[in-house]
């Protein structure tokens, strides 16, 4: 057997050569093969379960003791944010006289990345004329915590319920990535912001639970439902579907002068910004001009004229809010 092998074996030096540029190549074993693939596998597998973390951590944020919402986090915000405690954070302003300072400091009312406009036009609104409703809404638990108490959260209708949010908000590239806060004396001023996370998490506990909708739909989110959820109160539609020709000034001066306006505009093109809610906070029967506040920021003054011919298309008045008091122009 022996020297049958040994014949069969090649003379010495007539081994075939690996010669440069030859195509013939040593076999590799199957473990040499396969570990290079094992080796990438884990290597990506280890990346994205990195990558979730991040997504993770930057979406919700174990809230201070104490804090709660829906699912005992931070409502969910965009992974483009990340929660922050805010330095110098205050609920609100003061007055020379100690009193909280609400219906000067609208400023800090500046709409980010979610889409609800309907609700801090409304919040607006309720803050430049009546600003104990605010007051009486939101409470400061000294603990670095805040409830906040809704009348509804959908469809107008009696559905109450109160949340308890940390004061951390969200940001990005160090600002506010939702509603907006206001430095005032050295101090930011966020209640307005607080109440929104408290909205967020009394909805799904997400931002995105608050964007707005229409009236076409089930669960409303819109200048309707966030006047209820403020004040408890049903508005009154004076102007279905607009244009906005079915109202007097005469009938805006009377609204105003006991109760709350809000609007809202139609897709269409106009003065205003389309498909956008806006408070009305002043009316002046002297040149018959009225003011809308934007809650994306800022004041605009219109002729009655120009109010009636724009893209307005929604007119909700609460005739004669039973608050505290409203605060008169």
């Amino acid at each position: 057997m022996l020297s049958d092998f040994a014949a069969a074996m090649p003379p010495p030096g007539d081994e075939p050569a690996e010669r440069e540029g030859s195509n013939m190549q040593r076999p590799v074993s199957m473990s040499a093969k396969f570990r290079p693939i094992v080796t990438y596998s884990l290597i990506a597998a280890i990346v994205i379960l990195g990558i979730a973390y991040i997504f993770i951590s930057r979406s919700t944020v174990t809230p201070l003791p104490g804090a709660s919402g829906p699912s005992g986090n931070n409502p969910t915000v965009s992974g483009r944010a990340t929660y922050q405690k805010v330095p110098n954070q205050v609920l609100f302003a003061f007055d020379s006289a100690g009193k909280p300072n609400i219906a000067g400091d609208l400023t800090n009312i500046k709409q980010g990345d979610a889409g609800d406009c309907y609700f801090l036009a409304a919040l607006m609104t309720v803050a430049a004329r009546s600003p104990e409703t605010i007051l009486n809404m939101v409470h400061d638990n000294g603990n670095g915590t805040y409830t906040i108490s809704f009348h509804s959260k959908y469809d107008g209708v009696p559905n109450p319920v109160t949340v308890t949010v940390n004061g951390d908000l969200p940001f990005r590239r160090s600002k506010p990535f939702e509603n907006g806060i206001e430095n005032i004396d050295g101090k930011n001023v966020s209640w307005a912001a607080i109440i929104e996370k408290g909205w967020a998490a009394a909805n799904g506990n997400s931002y995105k639970g608050i964007d707005g909708t229409d009236l076409s739909n089930a669960q409303d989110h819109d200048v309707h439902n966030g006047l209820y959820a403020i004040t408890g109160e049903s508005g009154v539609d004076r102007n279905p579907g607009g244009p906005m020709t079915e109202v007097s000034f005469t009938q805006m001066v009377e609204d105003f002068a006991s109760g709350l306006i809000t609007l809202g505009t139609s897709n269409s093109d106009g003065k205003l910004v389309s498909d956008h809610s806006y408070a009305l906070l002043g009316v002046n029967s002297s040149d018959q001009t009225v003011v809308v506040g934007d809650p994306e920021g800022g004041q605009e003054t219109l002729s009655f004229e120009t109010f009636q011919s724009t893209n307005i298309n929604q007119y909700i008045a609460i005739p004669a809010f039973p608050s505290n008091g409203l605060v008169n122009e």
